[in-house]
């Protein structure tokens, strides 16, 4: 009743002589010895090679025309497909041999090179798709003008090849054949001189489980003596299939046309080698590919019969499009294909162009950039230029991307390169891309860096930052009304997968940014989180947290804050760009490279007067009223924890509703199956083999489901997806996150939130099934549909047989991809559901010595132990049980009181705004306390004390120890004018009047220059060398002076002020304030920062 239907095309009139790969004793080659009905012994393979999503790490050659996996086949007579009984095999020509009349066949597994080049080729030939493969591992079965049984004359000889191809993962086979002269043995009513008649040969794919198979239409006919004439890729006598998953795959293209995009998903900036396939390409088409939202036809060009190459423009949205393929013939008569394609974002995009200590690229300097010389964008070039690619505002407020080159004609195998950065822009990103002309107009091919931030000189960092100050002013506030609050801890960010995101540029998860580049412009953040989806007009709110595990005040360290954009993107947002550039790129330049405060040796905080007005725009992120989410989960021989943390075991077998609304807006359902003990058998115990959920009518439908070979599949709509190149992928109402190999994270957008990660589940809704219903009483959460509740202490088998049938689905409820040749029946039959368990009362007493040591007194993992037998299993239910536990700690709310807010010139200091936190008020390195500060204590959520505490402006300081001498009088009037100045450029906006300011200032900056100039060589003549500065650095801090155009190291930035970058004579220093931040600085012209060039 379960079928795969299989196909084939015949060519007629044609037949070639396919070419064969080498065998026989010259080769190496072992031969099975003459024989009718016999086969090679079990032949130990080097690799697991994968077979109907099962690993198999032996084989047998079968001299009937048959490689088998599980057991030997010496059936002369081949039976009709499907078949069980563990005949698991292949078929390349599956009839009665008998090499004792004539022939012998041959067999060897090779990783020789050549080998293994030929193979990869042929599979990305025949399987576009697959372009990135490559062979490890080949299996070369031939059968040599092999005879018949009871043949006489035995004059009627075959010849065929069967070459088994894999990576490990993925696997092939090709089947090759030369002459074909006969189908029958006599034992199978075959005519003994002609081997016709009777019941001929079979050609195909068995699973062995009596229902999936894969067979050539031609089988088990009088047809299948034109095997040789026949094929699926277009080439006579030659068959190539993809035979590692559950479905059999044909190789070639099809009339159909059914499109193939790969990879399926690619970079934002464009650039990629993207393989387009499935329809029959001639050598005379014009081949052309349109995106859906852009008008423009993009030209292709063909590579084969089966394939063209097309490069992909550099895009602004991110997310899935429909893609168009217009096939032109030389008649002008055109095809139209349809697929589907994903724009990725550059925030999780794994870019294949690194650069080289990158917290320490300033412009005008050189770096070292490095790359894959392999990558298909690059290849059949042997040179390569490389790009630099700005962002530049325009008129309009547009962000538009400009390139230029750095360097060109640069050996592709080399690898690596010293460039010279070179730009007038603030945010790019660097393409490396190849040096080759086609004959079409392609875009170019290159590959990507991520995108960064340049350090520039000095100025232009004050510059970037009163600009974008001023553009601010005109905006309406960034606001945290209606955006979920930050989680308090380290341990709630990790577990509130809900609201919150692991932010792509710093975190401690996915690690999508490695080494140098993690938290690279949050540089006293350990993790941090971000908005799960946008919120009200697109803004985003970003959590840090630091190595302690608190949420960071960004007045004090480097964090987070509000965001005006949110990085994946919006109306009038360009995905992680539009973010980068108007809220990145802000904080960098007006809290980092650049401030206006100065030491006046007091002893004050570090604040930054342009720092403390970005944060007037970005407001600080808090904590104040964060309720935490509450998690759940199963495991192991299903354990599981529901919604208000009761929990209970359930082992039974089928699919089942997991979380169901009442009203039916989301719905989530698990699959459990028979567990194996280690030794391979079934035992009476049940594990998760499969999950899957969806927001009705707003989402596509997710499903996870286990594979033996790839740990875990993803399937979107029943299709699965491939994550090799991102950790994230976006799809209609929902995103998935690679956390490792076999953890994944689903997000819904939906309201109220609903989600499932691989070990949570956060609810805010009316809910019921397998995990409670979610009203805060763990005594109720044993609730049946129809409103029964069980006692809390119920034991597992009134719960098993309660549960069984109560929360099993129904056919027309399932939400579930079957595999071929199974349906709902399978997992939900009479059988499956009269399944009884062993229940953990019965085996806790008898547990060993060896499971005692390992779980202590964790009846969950004792039990896991006792019936799979598997270390394994048990640690990993004992781990999942401390994260759970750990997960409940941190799902406890906690008090907080709202963040204290900065006064001019000082801020409030504290760890923490949670219950009984102190915070102490702190004023600016320029700025004197008046009176006394009384320390605040956070109680009851409210601060113990109402009093204002004040900071006074110094003005009549001076700075000892200087290069440069600054009197009161030009300090006090200058930062006057500038104060004057800065109002006005916010409210007037340009005109007259501040064109008379400017003079105004230009003026007296001329004058002040003069004065400076001479006092500062007159100050110079008594500076100490550098030498001696050295030393009375290190006498005042206690510690060795930087070498000059040293940056201060990650280890040295943690837990203090914020690290500040200026440029003299095109050289970077980095600073803190708590140091004497003029010591390793070289003499140069002073000139004040406060005062807008």
């Amino acid at each position: 009743m379960q079928f795969v239907v299989l196909f084939l095309f015949s060519v007629p009139g044609c037949f070639g002589i396919v070419e064969f790969y080498p065998f026989g004793f010259s080769t190496g080659d072992d031969k099975v010895s003459k024989n009718d009905d016999g086969s090679s012994p079990e032949i130990p393979i080097s690799t697991r090679f994968p077979f109907f999503n099962h690993q198999h790490d032996h084989l047998i050659v079968n001299t009937n025309g048959v490689i088998s996996f599980l057991r030997t086949v010496s059936t002369f007579t081949p039976s009709p497909f499907p078949l069980d009984g563990d005949r698991r095999l292949v078929a390349i020509f599956w009839a009665d041999v008998d090499t004792r009349k004539g022939g012998t066949v041959w067999y060897r597994e090779s990783t020789d090179q050549s080998i293994l080049d030929r193979a990869t080729n042929e599979v990305r030939t025949y399987f576009p798709q697959f372009f990135r493969f490559q062979a490890t591992w080949v299996f070369l079965a031939t059968w040599d003008n092999v005879a018949f049984y009871g043949c006489s004359p035995c004059s009627k000889k075959n010849t065929f090849q069967e070459i088994l191809i894999t990576n490990g993962q993925h696997s092939f086979t090709i089947f090759n054949y030369d002459q074909i002269e006969w189908t029958t043995g006599t034992a199978s009513q075959g005519d003994p001189r002609t081997g016709l008649g009777g019941t001929p040969a079979q050609v195909g794919f068995n699973a062995g489980d009596g229902k999936v198979f894969y067979v050539v239409n031609a089988s088990r006919t009088r047809d299948i003596l034109h095997v040789n004439h026949m094929s699926n890729i277009g080439i006579p006598g030659k068959f190539a299939f993809r035979i590692d998953a559950a479905e059999i795959g044909n190789g070639g293209c099809n009339t159909q046309g059914s499109l193939l995009i790969s990879p399926r998903h690619g970079p934002m900036l464009g650039g990629q080698y993207l393989v387009i396939s499935g329809p029959c390409m001639n050598l005379d088409d014009v081949i052309q590919i349109k995106y859906s939202y852009m008008q423009e036809l993009f030209p292709c060009h063909r590579k084969s019969n089966y394939s063209s190459i097309c490069i992909t423009p550099i895009f602004n949205i991110t997310g899935d499009i429909t893609v168009n393929v217009i096939i032109r013939d030389n008649k002008g008569q055109e095809q139209h294909h349809t697929g589907l394609y994903t724009i990725v974002n550059p925030a999780v995009f794994k870019n294949p162009v690194k650069r080289h200590q990158p917290q320490n690229w300033i412009n005008d300097h050189q770096h070292v950039i490095s790359w894959d010389p392999f990558a298909f964008e690059l290849r059949e070039s042997e040179r390569v230029h490389i790009h630099l690619f700005t962002i530049k505002e325009q008129s309009n407020n547009q962000l538009v991307w400009e390139k230029s080159t750095l360097h060109d004609n640069i050996a592709r195998t080399l690898g690596t390169y010293t460039i010279q950065l070179q730009t007038e822009g603030y945010m790019a990103a660097i393409r490396v891309t190849a040096a080759m002309e086609t004959d079409t107009d392609l875009s170019e091919r290159g590959i990507w860096s991520e995108i960064f931030a340049v350090v520039p000189q000095h100025q232009k960092s004050q510059r970037f930052c009163q600009n974008w100050l001023r553009h601010e002013y005109h905006l309406s506030r960034v606001s945290s009304q209606n955006i979920p609050p930050c989680p308090c801890t380290l341990q709630q960010a990790l577990m509130d997968t809900a609201r919150y995101q692991p932010d792509p540029d710093c975190n401690m998860v996915t690690k999508i940014r490695d080494g140098n580049f993690n938290c690279l412009y949050r540089a006293d953040a350990k993790h941090c989180v971000r908005l799960s989806v946008p919120g009200p007009r697109n803004s985003d709110n970003v959590c840090c947290y630091d190595f302690s595990g608190n949420l960071i005040d960004t007045r004090v360290k480097e964090g987070g804050s509000l965001q005006r954009y949110h990085y994946l993107g919006g109306e009038r947002n360009i995905p992680y760009v539009s973010n980068f550039y108007y809220d990145v790129l802000p904080f960098l330049h007006c809290c980092r490279y650049y401030g206006t405060s100065s030491d006046v040796g007091l002893g004050g905080h570090s604040l930054y007067s342009e720092c403390q007005d970005y944060l007037e725009f970005r407001k600080v992120s808090s904590c104040y009223n964060y309720i935490p989410p509450r998690p759940a989960g199963a495991n192991g021989d299903p354990h599981i924890k529901t919604l208000d943390g009761f929990g209970y075991n359930f082992n039974g077998l089928g699919e089942f509703h997991f979380i169901i609304s009442k009203n039916m807006s989301f719905e989530s359902q698990i699959r459990f199956e028979q567990a194996k003990h280690s030794n391979g058998n079934t035992v009476n115990a049940s594990v998760c083999t499969s999950f899957v959920a969806r927001v009705t009518n707003a989402s596509d439908t997710v499903e996870v489901i286990l594979n033996s070979i790839r740990v875990a599949d993803v399937l979107i709509n029943g299709q699965i997806q491939d994550f090799s190149d991102v950790s994230w992928l976006r799809y209609d109402g929902t995103s998935i996150q690679t956390l490792t190999s076999s953890t994944f994270a689903l997000f819904y957008q939906m309201n109220p939130f609903i989600r499932y990660t691989y070990q949570q589940i956060e609810a805010i809704s009316t809910i019921n099934g397998l995990l409670g219903d979610f009203d805060g009483n763990p005594s109720n959460d044993l609730l049946l549909p129809n409103g029964t509740v069980l006692e809390p202490n119920a034991t597992e088998e009134t719960i098993f047989f309660s549960f069984n049938n109560a929360w099993r689905i129904e056919r027309n409820e399932s939400l579930f991809t079957y595999p071929n040749g199974k349906s709902y029946d399978d997992y939900n039959n009479y059988f499956v559901r009269m399944f009884r368990p062993v229940f953990s009362s019965s085996v806790i007493h008898s547990a060993t010595p060896n499971a005692r040591a390992l779980c202590g007194n964790n009846t969950d993992c004792l039990f896991d132990f006792h019936i799979t037998g598997s270390l394994e299993i048990a640690q990993a239910t004992l781990n999942f049980t401390d994260e759970l536990q750990d997960a409940e700690d941190a799902s406890v709310p906690v008090i907080t009181c709202p963040v204290l807010e900065s006064i001019k010139g000082g801020v409030w200091i504290s760890n923490s705004t949670q219950e009984n936190a102190t915070a102490r008020f702190k004023c600016g390195m320029d700025y004197l306390l008046i009176g006394n500060c009384l320390p605040k204590t956070c109680k009851n959520g409210k601060w113990t004390h109402e009093q204002k505490c004040l900071c006074e402006k110094i003005t009549t300081t001076t700075l000892p120890s200087t290069p440069q001498m600054i009197t009161p009088y030009s300090t006090a009037m200058l930062k006057t004018v500038y104060d004057t100045v800065k109002m006005m450029w916010y409210t007037v906006g340009g005109g007259i009047v501040i064109i008379i300011i400017i003079v105004f200032i230009t003026s007296l900056l001329i004058c002040f220059k003069m004065r400076s100039g001479r006092e500062y060589m007159e100050t110079n003549k008594g500076t100490p060398s550098y030498s001696e500065s050295s030393n009375g650095y290190k006498r005042r801090t206690g510690r060795p002076p930087r070498p000059r155009g040293s940056f201060s190291s990650r280890s040295e930035l943690s837990g203090r002020s914020l690290p500040r970058y200026s440029v003299h004579d095109n050289r970077a220093f980095g600073y803190m304030e708590a140091e004497d931040r003029y010591v390793d600085v070289p003499p140069q012209e002073h000139r004040r920062h406060d005062v807008l060039y």
